[in-house]
């Protein structure tokens, strides 16, 4: 489609650098289906032989991603007076099949750590990244950017800026200084005495991939990864009691706590059944 550059061109300036090359890969495939056929005659029909031929090869998440950036140029012709209707919209999304979370328990969390830790130095730094993620519920872009001039010892709370590429939703957010957070940034602003300028990154690694695989395959434990410590976090959020709206606040969900009831709903209702037990007296 001749259309869809011009309308990357216009979305590249709200798009972060990654959704717009992930933009790009979608127009060179619709642009293979579509070749260089006038968008002002795209049909309906058009729309649907690319649907089968692209649900045939691809996964529903891929799909949907593919329809998004479809929907997204047609409707930038409408707005062009190229169109009188988006002939997309008549194309349904793929129900994606839902992927159960191996949240790490505390046990298997602190065999993680301790087996890291035991593997040498050069596997602290990662092991200090899973601690992070883990007691902040940040996203490891979010972590990976946390400076020390965003760590507000006196007042006890933290802001999550995301550094130059911003957060998922693109505002910042200030979260409390989680108890077991703060003795983890204490700890290791001791230890790099030299490095705690005020825009200096507390981590200073962007991943700790390979330190977390190799402490799973030794530990013998599943393999977890670090958006699964995110998930520990809000997993432990709710067995403390904490409401889902606040737990969205401060892990950067806008929705109000749908997503985390949605996501998390289950863990609450075991961990209320396991509470549950407790109530063991009677009258007789």
């Amino acid at each position: 489609m001749e259309l869809a550059k011009d309308w990357l061109d216009v979305a590249k300036g709200r798009l972060k650098p990654s959704s717009a090359k992930s933009a790009e890969c979608c127009l060179k495939q619709l642009n293979r289906h579509f070749g260089i056929l006038p968008v002002r005659n795209i049909t309906t029909a058009h729309c649907h032989e690319w649907e089968k031929n692209r649900c045939a090869n691809i996964s529903p998440s891929c799909f949907n991603h593919d329809l998004t950036q479809l929907l997204a140029v047609l409707n930038y012709a409408v707005r062009e007076g190229l169109l009188l209707e988006n002939p997309a919209l008549t194309i349904k999304r793929r129900k994606l099949p839902k992927r159960k979370i191996t949240i790490p328990s505390k046990e298997d969390f602190t065999r993680l750590l301790t087996t890291m830790r035991s593997s040498g130095r050069r596997a602290w730094p990662g092991a200090d990244l899973a601690e992070i993620l883990a007691y902040s519920g940040m996203r490891l872009s979010e972590a990976t950017a946390l400076t020390w001039g965003d760590i507000d010892f006196e007042r006890g709370q933290f802001t999550v800026t995301g550094g130059i590429k911003g957060t998922k939703n693109h505002e910042a957010r200030t979260v409390p200084l989680f108890p077991a957070l703060r003795s983890l940034l204490e700890r290791i602003q001791t230890e790099h005495q030299n490095e705690t300028a005020h825009n200096q990154q507390v981590i200073q690694i962007a991943s700790a991939k390979k330190a977390i695989g190799s402490a799973c395959k030794n530990a013998k434990l599943p393999h977890f990864h670090h958006h699964l410590f995110r998930h520990f976090f809000v997993s432990q959020a709710i067995e403390a009691g904490v409401d889902f709206k606040t737990i969205a606040a401060w892990v950067g969900h806008k929705d109000g706590g749908v997503l985390v009831a949605r996501t998390y709903g289950h863990l609450r209702d075991t961990h209320s059944a396991e509470m549950a037990k407790r109530m063991t007296f009677s009258a007789s």
